[in-house]
């Protein structure tokens, strides 16, 4: 037996008696993080195995040097990108068992959206896959947690109510309901209200039907509302009723998004024909054939220009196309690597005949009788974006080019409601596009997150343990190395999408889901780099890592003396 002393924060030190520690089968450890995250006295950490880069006839990608191998075991995981914090590894390892509720029990833990994020997460986690970097390809992991969110019917477990403070959410966008659902798992009632007529945010406001399938969507609010969130659609909140909520809430959360386009105020910006993104995508997305006041037109038949070079320009660019528009060209400040859009958003929209003309600027719309007919721009001649997302540029006003345009549509940012009352840290708290420039749906969900355990924190002068999603990776023994050339040699399967000559006819979705077949094809590409390892000087011994372990037997009690790894 032996002893080990505890001293809790804030209160006197006491000595506890073991006769066990936890110990971890590394062969066996499905890397989900679980044991991790509800171990009371932080006992647990993950190893990263060093994966063999010396030959170069082994993998695609070039070879290593032994000290490399060594530094980049622990430098990026894709245990570690996700920023909801979500093991991939754990629910692809799940599914690799056939435990598909598990899994995706798994993923909706940490990610309330999973149907939604299986068809537009951005994957940060695949950028780091270790497979990707130093074999072939990326494991599909989107892909992986869309199959799983349309082939496992999932009912959640009701929210638990453990305290009494009430929370009230404006906007129910990603973040918003982030932030209902992490409050709800940690006991509070809450409520959230959204002003338009359902639920979503721009995820129905903005986003195209070709990129996200509304009824992922439905599926994924539908859940929240059956674990007891409320959700009150239809109830838009003015500057006039937050004195109102606060009577009856005792924190509001304003996830209110950034509802309103930016114009380009150069000469001629008022000219039909000119629309801003929302805009856009709005009269898009609801299928109305009118625009701002009567007699304007909403026509894309022609030739027209986007301009800006985001994710929303690449998406606007694309809908004009599929609703009739005979050219589009996507015109922004930026050049090559420096487009905001992420890489394959520009590589689809080239696909589709999507034109590119980057390193411009506009200079002023061009209009016959109050009507557009083209865009001048000037070439850029230096550009720079610093830490905080300014940007700053010149241009040669020498060199000016005019673009025959019947339409343009300006996609070059979005602003917020200047009403809102300032975020205090009290009783008022931000989450989401409002509160910061990130912008993409993970990222927002990532935000609503953070909202939540602030307020937590404040309501109950504790920190939660899962408020932060990092930790650090540590490097495994040399006897887990693991040797490419010894493992499965499969192929990525190529991202089922419909035709280019299908997809530019209708706003069916582009991208389609992985058979049964090659989704178990695919979990078998997984390396594992990474398993969990009990530290047995810091075990107390409580066993809540082996009571909370998905696979069960992989974590045993052992006598003290033997534990750890």
């Amino acid at each position: 037996m032996k002893e080990i002393g505890i001293v809790p924060e804030g209160k006197e030190s006491f000595t506890l008696r073991r006769d066990a520690v936890a110990y971890i089968d590394s062969k066996r450890c499905l890397n989900c993080g679980t044991c991790r995250e509800v171990c009371p006295v932080e006992a647990i950490h993950e190893n990263q195995r060093r994966i063999c880069r010396v030959c170069p006839e082994c993998s695609d990608q070039p070879a290593m040097t032994l000290d490399e191998i060594d530094e980049f075991c622990t430098k990026q995981s894709c245990t570690t990108a996700c920023p909801l914090g979500i093991s991939p590894q754990g629910y692809i390892n799940l599914v690799k068992e056939g435990k598909m509720d598990e899994a995706y029990k798994l993923v909706w833990s940490k990610d309330p959206l999973p149907s939604v994020c299986g068809h537009v997460c951005h994957h940060p986690c695949e950028q780091v896959c270790k497979r990707g970097v130093l074999v072939d390809d990326p494991i599909a992991i989107r892909g992986i947690k869309r199959y799983l969110s349309e082939n496992v019917s999932y009912t959640p477990d009701m929210y638990p109510i453990k305290h009494d403070e009430r929370i009230a959410v404006i906007g129910a966008g990603p973040a918003g309901l982030a932030a209902g659902h992490f409050l709800s798992q940690a006991g509070y009632e809450v409520t959230v209200f959204e002003g338009n007529t359902q639920a979503g945010g721009m995820m129905v406001r903005g986003i195209p039907e070709f990129r996200l399938d509304r009824e992922a969507v439905h599926k994924d609010v539908a859940n929240l509302e059956k674990a007891g969130l409320t959700i009150k659609a239809g109830q838009r909140i003015g500057k006039n009723m937050i004195d109102e909520l606060k009577k009856e809430y005792d924190v509001i959360i304003i996830a209110a998004g950034l509802p309103h386009s930016k114009e380009l105020h150069v000469p001629g910006f008022r000219y039909d024909g000119i629309y801003t993104a929302l805009q856009f995508m709005e009269f898009v997305n609801s299928g109305q054939a009118m625009l701002r006041m009567p007699h304007q037109n909403f026509d894309v038949t022609g030739e027209g220009i986007v301009i800006g070079g985001g994710s929303v320009a690449m998406d606007t660019a694309r809908a004009a196309l599929r609703k009739g528009a005979k050219k589009v060209t996507v015109v922004c400040l930026e050049e090559g690597a420096a487009v905001p859009a992420h890489q394959w958003e520009v590589d689809e929209a080239r696909d589709e005949g999507i034109e590119f003309m980057e390193g411009y600027s506009p200079k002023r719309f061009v209009g016959k009788v109050n009507t557009l007919t083209g865009v001048e721009f000037a070439k850029v001649t230096s550009f720079n974006k610093d830490r905080n997302g300014k940007i700053s540029f010149t241009v040669d006003d020498k060199k000016l080019y005019e673009i025959k345009a019947d339409f343009c549509i300006v996609a070059i940012g979005q602003y917020a409601d200047d009403f809102w009352p300032a975020e205090d840290g009290e009783t008022i708290f931000y989450a989401g596009d409002i509160k910061s420039s990130a912008c993409s749906v993970i990222d927002a969900l990532a935000s609503g997150r953070k909202a939540a355990y602030d307020v937590d924190a404040k309501l109950t002068g504790r920190i939660l343990k899962q408020a932060e999603i990092g930790h650090e990776l540590q490097q495994a023994p040399m006897e887990e190395k693991i040797f490419p050339c010894n493992r499965r040699k499969t192929e990525r399967h190529t991202r089922p999408v419909l035709d280019v000559e299908e997809r530019i006819k209708s706003f069916d979705e582009v991208e389609k889901s992985y058979t049964e077949k090659q989704v178990g094809q695919e979990v078998l590409r997984c390396l594992e780099c990474g398993y969990e390892v009990v530290d047995p000087e810091k075990c107390i011994g409580c066993g809540i890592c082996m009571m909370t372990c998905p696979e069960g037997s992989v974590i045993t009690m052992i006598a003290n003396n033997e534990g750890g790894k």
